[in-house]
């Protein structure tokens, strides 16, 4: 592999280089760096000036590759729609009320509330006039006939308090602030009945293509007479997600198969296929018509993208085969690996924080995976049969596709899709015929008889796919869960993967041992993190809404202490994660009014001792009434118990008091006021987040 013929990754990887260090390096910082290298780009040029030109040549190539890590770092700060000095966030004192003129660009219902993401336009001033400004912001409106009017395009005035978007109050849940940072919206707005009212519609493309995608929803809606049909149609042909239930997402991400509903390179490639076809059955040649089919291959890629809600999956598909399409009509060699790099180069020069969208990273690990694998995993096995090698090949794709995903895959996500081989013979040939078939249904809806037909096989189509998923999730051993590996150790595997595809290259066993140096090392910090896994003691107490939950981690074992009537969904999804992270699969339950004991702890009358932890659950008057003085080193409030803490200061002797979440808020403001005075120190899970409190070593590996 000659790595010249591979200009633009040679330009990728110091842009990516550049955008990740940009989330970390202060501005002024990149503006001295970056005047720094257009110095010593002035520089090379003039000693590049002689006759050692050639033997010099590498010069200009490190100061292109530091110019583009520079540039990278520049983007990166620069997209941070906070930046801006017109954002509303500076035009307004903070905790105030504003009137924001805003452009909705979607909206889609939630479970209580719609929930639409604006763009601000103009912010009303002191004097009654609207003064210009930016930034985005998600609202969230009451559900009644005229929000449920709103569409995409409309200018609507907003009277509310913007606030920032918070971090995640429970330890290694997902972090939707960041999600969302990485979207450019930090601040949401929640809008009261009569707070938002209608200026006007001032339709564009991306609300023209809303409009069109609604209809197609409400085509599908025609003819998928049951809602898993209508949700998985919906997902796979438009890339509309609201109305997949919790059930059938696990069914399809515990068999592998969610890829298929984010729409992705598989769509894409479908429809550009579909479109040459068309466009090459019509009578035309020449150099014009050559340009022209190309032109409206182009569009028709990307208007399908934009009719989809433009994902970073289906944006890189789209960029990917504009860049093929463009190459073929020049009739120009294309390497795919090139392409890729172009495609990704492009995509990220318009928006740096694609690089931290999980679709995005997972869509070209997968593309490179079965571009690069997939030939030589088909090749290991060859099979004179038709069908049986239609099937091997199948298989193939999904092999080298779940190859290159999964270490990344299970650093996000914590788990391994066993059947993934299985599934993928479903949900791949499938995703075609549901795909044209949708597409054929918004085309020839209005033929009666025709359209009745389509409407019939997709549904029978997506009928059967849903019925052998979850087949398939019920065989036995098809999930494994819980599994926590670092950044570093993932990295790790990808240099091993890495180390791989160079020893399959070029023949060099060297590159083996240090595939196998890799996997080593990633062996050692997995066994490193199950030794500080044995060896740890720690408490957690949750933040829950109207409820109270704290886990005793106690080496491998592990007991969670409740609150009567908490529901099992409720507390998972508020500790699974964390549980995964101590490596706890599952948590021995008794309610915190309850008795109890294990190998270092004990829990008597509302007073645990865990290791050399005291804590005090403080539920009523109870532990009040009792004669003498106790020490602890925390004390937990629950449950609005009728207490004060000058009174919880007679009783007790403690370092910390906490306030959880199953306190109204009314009860903690008392009690965070009574603290300040007496200068009591304090922490409320529903501000500071969980209080976790270490009486062994924890595991260091996040």
């Amino acid at each position: 592999m000659n790595w010249r013929e591979y200009p633009m990754a040679r330009l990728l990887l110091p842009l990516m280089a550049g955008i990740l260090s940009g989330t970390v390096v202060e501005a002024k910082q990149q503006w001295a760096y970056l005047a720094a290298l257009a110095l010593l780009a002035v520089g090379l040029a003039y000693w590049q000036r002689g006759r050692q030109q050639y033997g010099r040549r590498w010069h200009f190539g490190l100061a292109l590759s530091f110019f583009l890590l520079g540039s990278g770092m520049l983007l990166s700060y620069a997209h941070d729609e906070r930046r801006t000095h017109h954002h509303f966030s500076k035009l307004s004192p903070a905790d105030e009320e504003m009137a924001l003129l805003c452009r909705i660009e979607s909206i889609e219902p939630g479970a209580r509330k719609l929930k639409a993401k604006v763009a601000v336009q103009a912010i009303a001033a002191e004097a009654g006039q609207m003064q210009p400004s930016a930034g985005k912001l998600l609202a969230y409106l009451d559900i009644d006939a005229p929000s449920r009017a709103l569409a995409a395009g409309d200018i609507v005035m907003l009277k509310t308090k913007p606030q920032a978007i918070p971090p995640p109050l429970n330890p290694k849940t997902f972090d939707y602030a960041r999600y969302l940072h990485f979207q450019n919206i930090h601040y949401q707005a929640f809008i009261r009945e009569g707070g938002w009212q209608l200026v006007s519609h001032q339709p564009n493309l991306l609300s023209r293509t809303a409009h069109l995608r609604h209809y197609c929803l409400r085509v599908l809606r025609e003819h998928m007479p049951t809602e898993n049909e209508f949700a998985v149609a919906a997902a796979l042909v438009l890339g509309y997600k609201a109305n997949l239930t919790e059930e059938v997402r696990n069914a399809y991400a515990h068999t592998g198969a969610m890829h298929v509903l984010a729409v992705s390179g598989l769509h894409v490639g479908f429809v550009h296929l579909v479109v040459a076809f068309l466009l090459g059955l019509l009578p035309f040649s020449g150099r014009r018509w050559i340009l022209t089919r190309t032109a409206l291959a182009i569009a028709c890629i990307w208007g399908f993208a934009l009719l989809t809600g433009a994902s970073p999956s289906v944006l890189r598909a789209a960029a990917m085969f504009s860049f093929l399409a463009a190459g073929q009509a020049m009739k120009r060699h294309t390497n795919v690996y090139n392409t890729l790099a172009a495609s990704a180069f492009c995509l990220l020069c318009f928006n740096p924080y694609l690089l931290f969208s999980i679709g995005f990273q997972l869509s070209y690990l997968a593309v490179l995976g079965i571009v690069y694998f997939q030939p030589r995993i088909y090749r290991l096995w060859y099979i004179e049969n038709k069908l049986g090698d239609y099937i091997w090949k199948l298989m193939a794709v999904s092999l080298a596709a779940q190859l290159s995903t999964s270490p990344i895959s299970i650093y996000y996500f914590h788990q391994f899709p066993a059947y993934f081989w299985l599934s993928g013979l479903v949900v791949v040939p499938a995703a075609a015929f549901i795909l044209l078939s949708g597409l054929a249904l918004f085309a020839l809806q209005g033929i009666p008889l025709l359209g009745l037909m389509i409407g019939k096989l997709l549904y029978a189509i997506v009928w059967v796919v849903n019925a052998l998923i979850f087949l398939i999730q019920q065989l036995p051993g098809g999930l494994a869960e819980g599994i926590w590996v670092s950044g570093l150790a993932a990295g790790l595997m990808y240099a091993a993967l890495a180390s791989i595809a160079a020893a399959i290259e070029s023949r060099n066993f060297r590159w083996v041992l240090g595939a196998l140096t890799a996997l080593s090392l990633a062996a050692l910090l997995q066994a490193d993190r199950a030794w500080q896994t044995a060896n740890q003691q720690a408490l957690a107490i949750y933040h829950l809404n109207r409820h109270s939950a704290i886990d005793l981690f106690d080496g491998r074992q592990a007991a969670s202490l409740q609150s009567e009537g908490l529901a099992e969904e409720t507390l998972l999804f508020a500790a699974k994660q964390y549980r995964w992270y101590r490596g706890i699969a599952k948590a021995h339950s008794l309610t915190t009014t309850e008795s109890g004991q294990g190998c270092n702890w004990q829990l008597h009358g509302g007073l645990l001792q865990f290791g050399a932890l005291r804590l005090a659950i403080v539920q009523d008057r109870r532990l009040l009434q009792g004669p003498g003085h106790i020490a602890v080193d925390a004390l937990l409030l629950c449950k609005d118990a009728a207490v004060s803490i000058g009174e919880l200061s007679e009783k007790f002797d403690f370092k910390m008091l906490v306030i959880d979440g199953s306190n109204r808020f009314g009860k903690v403001r008392q009690w965070q006021e009574e603290c300040r005075e007496l200068g009591v120190p304090y922490h409320y899970t529903g501000e500071d987040g969980a209080w976790v409190a270490e009486t062994g070593k924890p595991p260091s590996h996040h």
